[in-house]
C-alpha cells in the first residue's frame, strides 16, 4: 500500500514593518525609511507620514 502525505503551509499576510535608520552628525540628523507593500500609494503615504514625524522630532534637511 502506498501512503502519501501532503503538508501545506498557509500564511496570513504579515504586517508590513517600517525600518528607520537614524544617524546623528555635526549638522543634525539624517534618516532612511524602508517600508514594503503591494499598494504604491499606501507605501508612499506611510513613508510621508513617518518622514513628517521624524522631521518634527529631529529636524533634518527641509525639502
Amino acid at each position: 500500500m502506498d501512503n502519501e502525505m501532503k503538508i501545506i503551509h498557509l500564511y496570513d499576510k504579515q504586517p508590513k514593518d517600517i525600518s528607520i535608520k537614524l544617524e546623528k552628525n555635526t549638522k543634525g540628523y539624517n534618516w532612511e525609511i524602508s517600508y514594503a507593500g503591494e499598494d504604491i500609494e499606501a507605501v508612499l503615504s506611510k513613508i510621508r507620514e513617518v518622514n513628517k514625524k521624524l522631521q518634527e522630532e529631529y529636524g533634518g534637511e527641509k525639502q
